[in-house]
This record gives structure tokens, C-alpha cells and sequence, in this order.
């Protein structure tokens, strides 16, 4: 199963991740490796919670990354 993981810097410096199919999915790093390693472990508790629930799992349809003339 792959999720996008979004990841960005925060103005205090640290890095903020999101996962954009899981709402209920953040986390946050001192460094991009950390954050990703950290948005994984919360994904993976997101979809463990879920299934435990019997939540019915999201799944991405489509990715773009898309340009917006500044």
C-alpha cells in the first residue's frame, strides 16, 4: 500500500509532514530523514488504528503537482 507523505519547513525551522489521503496523519522532525522516518511510524499507527476499527482504508486516486504562476 504507498500514501503520499507530504513534507515542508516550517518558519521555526523544524520539518512538518502530512499525509494528504489520511488526515488524522502528521508529524514532525528536526531534519527532512527524521520527519520522514516519523510521518511513516504515524502513518502506520493510522492505518493499524483503522483496520482495528474496521475503517475502511483511503486510497489515492491520482497525484499532480501542479505550477502556480507567482
Amino acid at each position: 500500500m504507498n500514501y503520499t507523505i507530504v513534507i515542508r519547513k516550517a518558519s521555526t525551522g523544524a520539518y512538518v509532514a502530512s499525509c494528504p489521503t489520511v488526515p488524522e496523519c502528521h508529524a514532525q522532525g528536526d531534519n527532512y530523514e527524521e520527519c520522514l522516518a516519523t510521518a511513516k511510524e504515524a502513518l502506520e499507527l493510522c492505518i493499524e488504528y483503522m483496520r482495528d476499527k474496521g475503517i475502511p482504508l483511503p486510497e489515492e486516486v491520482g497525484r499532480e503537482t501542479v505550477a502556480i504562476a507567482s
